[in-house]
């Protein structure tokens, strides 16, 4: 029986699988980041720093017979690749079987907002908050000037 590892917290270097590491290289120069950047860490931050820069997966710049060209489905079930499509399904909620006859690509390009989740947006201060703030600013103002 073999024993689930987390691929996407899993540091680079440590995966040792030719596909795995083609799919990594093939991703950097399809985002155009340096690989070496990313080897002492996991997958994710690598998905998360396409995420954040706001860099596109673009298909052509990728070689027409790589990885990231081939249909998800037609991937050995026990390979390295297909357990990170599959834990990539299951962090954006979403089943494997969706994207059968899809491109990797295309299932990354899908999912990896999954390992980059937006932060909450900032709550704007009421009107009694401001109006609080602006009454202590101005009683530490005077007290600085000496009026009080």
């Amino acid at each position: 029986m073999k024993i689930m590892t987390n691929y996407l917290e899993t540091k680079i270097r440590e995966i040792h699988e030719s596909d795995f590491q083609s799919m990594v290289s093939d991703l950097c120069l399809c985002i155009q980041l340096d690989k070496k950047q990313f080897v002492n860490w996991p997958l994710s931050y690598l998905l998360m720093a396409s995420v954040k820069e706001q860099r596109a997966l673009a298909r052509y710049y990728l070689p027409t017979n790589g990885i990231l060209t081939t249909k998800v489905d037609k991937l050995p079930y026990d390979s390295v690749v297909h357990c990170v499509c599959r834990e990539l399904a299951d962090r954006a909620r979403m089943n494997i079987e969706v994207f059968d006859g899809k491109s990797l690509l295309s299932l990354i390009n899908r999912c990896r907002k999954a390992c980059c989740p937006e932060l909450p947006r900032t709550k704007r201060t009421t009107r009694m908050e401001r109006n609080r703030r602006f009454q202590a600013e101005l009683i530490s103002q005077r007290r600085k000037n000496g009026v009080l």
